[in-house]
């Protein structure tokens, strides 16, 4: 098959291949054969790895799941199970749009209690291109197919993975922690906290609320800042500044994990989806301004002045 001349769609296309043989990308109807819900904690998470299925039922994670069976004395803990980091190529919704560096956190208050659970988040949809728009059904149907192999008896589904849309979904959301405790486990290579003057800095992180800056700085003893991981046409990571002009939008790769709980005390099954790759594909058109009716010149002649009609306005 000879490659297309648009160069966005070449780009597209050899991204598919790639995420094709995987084995992970989801408009393959071939994945969810492949993968199963693993306990972990009070929940579930999605797992490719070969160990025994969940039953299909899932316990609330504030219900008495009863005493943990024998082990014994000389048997280690399981290790964590391996979550599944499923792809997709998808379209970045403008609308449902949080992706920006502090998840658009204005401040204590019914949103966020603080800081600190600040997710940034968005909608993906359709890309808009062929045959991807077609894959994009695919991948719905995945997605929807998956949940409903892990559920609560007597729940049900919460409004979180597919937003409102649970019956027939156009869209899904998924999210990314902005901060982690330093206790947590990273890489052998991590070289500790940036310096003040690193745009990734807890210091230059951009706010949406310069008010909010002690809130931040008071946690850079306990916690680190998590960028997102997404990175520009050149492969380079995206500065947390740019996230909205390069992302709101825009066509990409994405690759995320699904996680599973229950609440009991409303009897909802919930689905979250957590980011860990966003590689662009397509940047965005830059949206225009409804208010500018004229166009202005790019570049202003010495002997230019206002016409009549632009010095009384």
């Amino acid at each position: 098959m000879s490659s297309p001349c648009n160069p966005v769609l070449s780009r597209v296309l050899q991204s598919r291949d790639c995420l094709m043989a995987s084995g992970l990308y989801l408009s393959d109807s071939q994945t969810p054969a492949n993968l199963r819900w693993v306990p972990e904690g009070c929940g579930h998470v999605l797992s490719r790895i070969a160990v025994p299925a969940v039953s299909g039922t899932a316990t609330p994670t504030d219900e008495d799941e009863g005493p943990a069976p024998d082990r014994p004395a000389n048997s280690l803990p399981a290790s964590p199970p391996e979550r599944a980091v499923l792809s997709a190529i998808v379209r970045i919704d403008r609308e449902d749009f949080w992706l920006v560096s502090d998840g658009g956190y204005q401040g204590p208050g019914n949103v966020w209690k603080d800081i600190l659970d600040v997710k940034l988040s968005c909608a993906l949809t359709k890309p808009g291109l062929e045959p991807i728009d077609s894959d994009f059904a695919v991948v719905l149907n995945a997605l929807q197919l998956l949940t409903q192999k892990c559920v609560t008896p007597g729940y049900t589904l919460g409004k979180s993975l597919f937003g409102n849309e649970n019956s027939n979904p156009t869209r899904f959301k998924l999210r990314h922690k902005l901060l982690e405790s330093l206790d947590t486990g990273v890489d052998s290579d991590d070289v500790g906290p940036p310096a003040a003057t690193d745009p990734f800095s807890f210091e230059l992180w951009p706010l949406t609320k310069q008010r909010n800056r002690a809130e931040l700085l008071a946690l850079k003893s306990s916690h680190r800042i998590l960028p997102l991981p997404a990175y520009d046409l050149a492969d380079n990571l995206i500065h947390p500044f740019a996230y909205r002009r390069l992302l709101q939008g825009a066509v990409v790769e994405i690759h995320f994990t699904l996680s599973h709980w229950g609440i009991a005390g409303v009897r909802r099954d919930v689905y979250g989806g957590d980011i860990e790759l966003i590689r662009l594909l397509d940047a965005p058109i830059a949206s225009t301004c409804a208010g500018i009716k004229r166009r202005l010149p790019l570049h202003l002649k010495a002997d230019s002045v206002p016409s009549k009609k632009q010095a009384t306005e």
